[in-house]
């Protein structure tokens, strides 16, 4: 046969398993499954009959119709199915065959009828041998007694599998030997010994310190027994068809597998007739067998049955003990009680036992040594009232718990007597004796020795001796006093301590009443602060609750139980109810009247009647009213569904409504338990209530409970109130103390007045009453004003001044209530609420949804929740995004750069996206067109237009440089301009950009590489219009609107004295001095002086004409002395010169100029003017620059500046503008720009 890895593993089988004995009957070769289910991986070959098992491997098992090894979970193989032996025999008419399971059974299967063995312990069944072998049951293997006695020395070995057998070795050879039973094999000594033959224990100790003789169970054996000789235990077996009876000590029939005696019907069958047997559960009883039959005896009274001696002897009926030994080394005449029969007695007569009976229906006292009265069946005394039923008149009787009182009968009537105090009853003499009641002590010889007169008693205080001629008297104290010595007398004391209670009455007023120390039938009355014994009278004790005597027990002061209470009474008695003070007992004559005190009262027992009182203390309620002239709910001391209401000083018990307990604090009704006086919770307050009820809230005295609809809606008083149940309304009060204010506007005019707590609420004081009313939210109460005005609710300061110069609709947040914002109307503050649930946002100027009381927005991904679909909300932390819902859902929404969400109008607005500041008024009196810095995006600007204000971004690659309001190379990131070196690449020749760092130079580009240029001094460069124009190089400030609404004329330059700034028809042109010349700050005119310092050269009488020239560049200079003469200098040569007939030179245009004409400040043209002041003569006609540009539709044209070539004047609508060329260039009017030249 091939397997899966073609080989064959042999599986090891254990020398017991014998199941595969028969697989390979009549077979010569072959391959079958291994017959035990669970074994599905192991397959038999067969040859020659020989069986030979072999295993597949791991993951595979046998399949037996392919006889080959597949792939299969050997954990899935089927459970062993036990043998079906009744199918299994059908067609088998006489064979052995072993059980697959348990391998010391084997089944004879013989005409198909099934017989199941088991073979002896310790053997185990072989089918080989088709017998039983030694073996064991644990491993099912059998035992080679063939070796195992060799090469040992003759003698005794353990058998393995069985402690009560062991081997025995003879010359080599083995044989298995019993013990006998209740016996075990023991090793060590090698022999048999008494033990368990079950746990194989040895229990040869069980002997130790007992009685030679004693029988005991065997551990597990019932039909055995062991036998105590010396300490030594010897198992015995009990005769066939005996167990034993350990109580008996004695062998008797019964079952030994089931440990079980025979029935008494049965247990003589096949026994000796006179045969004696005791019975299992009454030993003093026996059977006594007769012909097969049994018959039971029974021994004489106070005897059990003795079953070795075949006798009846003295012993215990419940335990089956015997007495022997009670009378050894007793005195004649003891009497000793029987332990388990009370209708008898021993008697020891000569150290012998003998058993004495009671008179009929009396039982032995032992503490007596004398019968009383009483059931010998239950050994219960007969109660004082039956123990002299059938009694001869005098005879008399110890009292059946109290040795110092005895019974005398007359007349078959009880009267008990008592001996005096400090004296028993002497039963055995009939006579009272000295003596200790609690020990029963007699004290016979007390006074011997003495002389005559009082002394203590040595045992009780109550009474004392009195010693006469050695002979002791006893003197009892009267009732509840005590023996005091030195006294010669007694005193009110405790009876039980003996403990002296003289101050007892001490700070107690005459006639009170109070407890005795220990005697409930006693009371003491005060009486000048001495105290006096009073006895309740006969059957009746104290009720200290009651402050009465009742009927009851003085020795258990117990009261009696309301069904006893009235025997013997007189009728029309009232007493107070044993345990609960609102009842009270009526006798109608033995017949008690249970009757209780209306609900919230008790007993007065003195006056019979009831009174208002605790009904847990049974203390009565008395003066609570007193003085109270007002309605006053005052609580039931005991119970909560009841209160006492007083009125004008009277007390009235009321009851609650049903289902509610009074609730003090609230004078009112509330839904409580009245078994628990606990207030029902909120939740439950309702159920069962009418709508629009009210109560005060169980725990918050600030908030009230209002019904509808059986369910319960909590509403709050406003801060500075609480809640006044009797009115249903809310008044001012402390909330954290819960007082009212209610005399608040006592003395007070009508009027308002400030709340004592909180500034957000005031009192109006009507008819001296104080009525609660609420400031407006986010307001708070001025005195001053007498009225609220807008303010911080917390510290109650006044919010002054928070809309002054404020536009109307302005919005601002509150002091301190986020819940709440501020608009403007007409400067003054207006208070509005956020809708709930919602609470103001500033920057947004929008209510967003959050928590007022901690002010803290929701998150994005619950704003949402409940909200209408298409609310729009600012975000809570970022003020470029808003939330959109939808289906309570957030939509988180971008506004466009450069924007933040205007909450009110739920648009996006200009802003700075950091501080969320609105920037919608930076364009306020800005030109159109004018650009401005964004305040926080350098990838943005502002473009003004029309005031209003626009976000225009900056393309790719570029940000916002301020200076040159143009958008330069640059990362909108870090915010930091392109470098120098970088700004050319890729870019075309001769593009002009602005300096990153120096806005009086600009970069421009040649075969993409930056050339850096200067401006003219006193210009820097202006990106927008690709050239330099006037402005401040130290700040980078544009100074073209410095001429704005100017006439025209010279004004100093700010970046330095050697600079002015010249106004042409409101255009700024920046020029610079001569070499060596600063402006003149009076006359506005360049004169010699210092640039560095901008201090003037000194004027000298005789200029130095000559030496004008030294240290100046070419060019024409005015004479300094007369105006009609100029000096031209020419590489420092001077050269005196005249103008031509009327004209003048002027200095600021180097050049000569009719007479009577000066330069106009502002067209930077010669007008008629005072050539001394330099004051210009009014003209009607316009300048000439202003006429150039004065043409209409005349858009964006660049003409020549009418005096100097380095300027050009720009129209565009007939606005003109003066621009200045770049460095080294003039204008060229024919091409209409600047060119180089000089």
């Amino acid at each position: 046969m091939g397997t899966s890895t073609e080989e064959h593993i042999p599986y090891v089988v254990s020398q017991g398993d014998l199941s595969l004995d028969s697989v390979c009957v009549g077979v010569v070769a072959g391959i079958v499954s291994h017959p035990d289910p669970a074994l599905c991986h192991v397959y038999i070959m067969c040859t020659a009959e020989q069986p030979y098992a072999y295993q597949c491997t791991e993951e595979f098992i046998f399949d037996p119709i392919s006889l080959r090894c597949i792939q299969g979970d050997r954990d899935r193989c089927p459970e062993r199915i036990e043998t079906d032996w009744d199918e299994f025999c059908t067609d088998v008419s006489n064979a052995f065959y072993e059980h697959p399971g348990k391998c010391w059974e084997f089944v004879h299967c013989s005409l198909g009828t099934v017989n199941r063995y088991s073979c002896p312990i310790g053997e185990i069944w072989s089918q080989r041998n088709g017998a039983c072998l030694p073996g064991s049951w644990d491993t099912c293997e059998l035992l080679n007694m063939k070796t195992v006695c060799q090469g040992r020395p003759d003698g005794a070995l353990t058998y393995p599998t069985d402690c009560t057998r062991y081997l025995r070795c003879a010359n080599g050879q083995p044989s298995i030997v019993d013990c006998p039973r209740g016996e075990v094999f023991e090793a060590v000594t090698g022999r048999c010994v008494v033990g368990n033959t079950e746990t194989c224990t040895r229990i040869d100790s069980i002997c130790r310190g007992v009685v030679d003789g004693t029988v005991l169970a065997h551990p597990n054996e019932c039909d055995s027994y062991i036998s105590c000789q010396g300490g030594i235990s010897n198992a015995n077996k009990c005769p066939t068809g005996e167990i034993l009876n350990a109580q008996a000590q004695f062998c008797a029939p019964g079952n030994p597998d089931t440990c079980e005696f025979y029935p008494l019907t049965t247990m003589c069958r096949n026994m000796t007739s006179g045969a004696i047997y005791p019975l299992s559960n009454d030993c003093t009883q026996f059977a006594v067998c007769n012909s097969g039959e049994s018959s039971t005896m029974k021994c004489p009274i106070g005897q059990i049955l003795h079953a070795p001696s075949r006798s009846c002897r003295p012993g215990n009926t419940e335990t089956c003990e015997f007495i022997e030994s009670v009378c050894q080394d007793q005195p004649d005449g003891t009497v000793i009680a029987h332990p388990s029969l009370c209708g008898i007695f021993i008697s020891c007569q000569a150290g012998e036992i003998m058993i004495r009976s009671c008179p009929n229906r009396e039982i032995l006292r032992p503490d007596t040594q004398v019968c009383v009265p009483g059931n010998s069946l239950t050994c219960e005394f007969e109660p004082l009232q039956k123990m002299c039923i059938g009694q001869i008149n005098s005879a008399n009787f110890p009292h059946p718990t109290d040795c110092d009182k005895f019974v005398v009968c007359q007349g078959q009537n009880v009267l008990i007597q008592n001996c005096p105090s400090g004296s028993v009853y002497n039963a055995v003499s009939r006579s009272c004796a000295p003596g200790n009641e609690s020990t029963c002590e007699r004290f016979d010889d007390i006074c011997t020795g003495r002389p005559d007169g009082i002394i203590p008693h040595p045992t009780i205080c109550t009474a004392f001796v009195y010693c006469s001629s050695g002979r002791p008297l006893f003197e009892q104290c009267a009732p509840g006093t005590v023996y005091k010595q030195g006294l010669s007398g007694c005193v009110v004391g405790n009876t039980e301590t003996c403990a002296h209670a003289t101050n007892i009455c001490s700070d107690h007023p005459d006639g009170a009443m109070l407890d005795h120390p220990n005697e409930c039938s006693l009371l003491i009355t005060c009486m000048m602060q001495q105290p006096g014994v009073l006895e309740c009278p006969a059957g009746e004790i104290y009720n200290r609750h009651a402050k009465h005597c009742s009927p009851g027990d003085s020795k258990t002061c117990q009261v009696h139980p309301v069904e006893t209470m009235c025997k013997n009474m007189r009728a029309g008695s009232v007493y107070p109810h044993p345990s609960d003070c609102t009842q009270y007992v009526r006798c109608n004559g033995a017949q008690p009247i249970l009757t209780a005190c209306p609900l919230g009262h008790i007993l007065h027992a003195s006056s019979g009647s009831c009174r208002p009182g605790n009904t847990d203390t049974c203390e009565l309620i008395e003066n609570v009213c007193q003085n109270q002239t007002s309605s006053l709910i005052v609580k039931h001391p005991s119970q909560c569904g009841q209160f006492l209401l007083c009125q004008g000083g009277r007390m009235t018990i009321q009851q609650c409504p049903v289902g509610e307990i009074v609730r003090e604090d609230a004078q009112f009704c509330v839904p409580g338990d009245v078994s628990s006086c606990e207030f029902h919770p909120v939740d439950q307050m309702c159920i069962k209530r009418p709508d629009r009820a009210q109560f005060p809230h169980p725990t918050e005295c600030a908030s009230y409970v209002t019904c509808q609809g059986q369910k319960a809606i909590v509403q709050s008083c406003s801060n500075g109130s609480v809640y006044h149940a009797p009115t249903r309304s809310c008044m001012p009060g402390n909330q954290d103390t819960c007082e009212r204010f209610d005399n608040i506007c006592s003395g007070h005019r009508n009027g308002l007045i400030p709340h004592p707590m909180v500034c957000t609420a005031y009192i109006n004081c009507i008819s001296n009453k104080a009525v609660f009313e609420q400031c407006a939210h986010g307001t708070v109460f001025d005195r001053e004003l007498g009225g609220c005005i807008v303010g911080n609710t917390k510290t109650c300061a006044r919010a002054e001044g928070l809309c002054v110069g404020q536009p109307n609709g302005a919005i601002i947040g509150h002091p301190n209530e986020c819940g709440i914002y501020i608009m403007c109307v007409s400067q003054a503050p207006a208070p509005m609420r956020c809708p709930a649930g919602q609470i103001f946002k500033l920057e947004a100027q929008y209510c967003v949804p959050g928590k007022a009381e901690s002010c803290q927005f929701n998150p994005v991904e619950t704003m949402c929740s409940n909200m209408m679909d298409n609310a729009i909300y600012p975000h809570p932390n970022d003020c470029t995004q808003f939330v959109k819902c939808n289906r309570g859902k957030p939509i988180v929404n971008d506004c466009p750069v450069g924007e933040i969400i205007h909450g009110l109008s739920k648009t996006c607005r200009p802003g700075n996206t950091k501080t969320c500041k609105f920037i919608d008024r930076v364009c306020l009196g800005q030109p159109d067109g004018a650009v401005i810095e964004h305040p926080s995006l350098c990838g943005q600007f502002i473009k003004c237009r029309y005031g209003a204000v626009t976000v225009q971004s900056c393309p790719d690659g570029k940000i916002f440089r301020p200076d040159s309001q143009l958008c330069v190379m640059g990362n909108k990131s870090t915010c930091e301009f392109e470098t120098v070196e970088r700004m050319c690449i890729g870019k075309t020749n001769d593009h002009v950009y602005s300096h990153p760092s120096d806005c009086r130079s600009f970069i421009r580009c040649q075969n993409e590489i930056a050339e850096e240029e200067k401006c003219r001094p006193g210009t820097i460069f202006q990106a927008t219009n690709q050239t330099c124009v006037a402005g401040n190089g130290n700040t980078c400030t544009f100074l073209g609107n410095m001429c704005v609404g100017r006439s025209d004329g010279v004004l100093p330059h700010p970046q330095g004295c050697d600079l002015f700034l010249m106004c042409t028809s409101g255009t700024t042109s920046a020029l610079r001095c001569p070499e060596g010349e600063i402006l003149h700050p009076e006359k506005l005119v360049c004169a010699t002086g210092n640039a560095a310092d901008c201090k003037l050269a000194p004027v000298t009488t005789e200029p130095p004409i000559f030496s004008v020239c030294d240290g100046r560049p070419d060019g024409k200079y005015a004479h300094p002395m007369m105006c009609y003469h100029y000096i031209q200098c020419t590489r420092g040569v001077a050269e005196f010169l005249t103008c031509p007939s009327n004209q003048i030179f002027v200095g600021a245009i180097r050049n000569c100029a009719p007479e009577g004409k000066i330069l106009h400040p502002e067209s930077l043209v010669c007008t008629t003017g005072n050539t001394d002041d330099w004051t210009l003569v009014p003209v009607t006609t316009e300048s000439t620059i202003s006429i150039i540009c004065n043409v209409p539709m005349c858009s964006d044209r660049f003409d020549p500046h009418q005096l100097l070539c380095i300027l050009l004047v720009r129209c565009n609508y007939r606005d003109t503008e003066i621009l200045s060329c770049l460095p080294n260039m003039i204008f060229n009017s024919d091409l209409g720009y600047y060119i180089p030249g000089n």
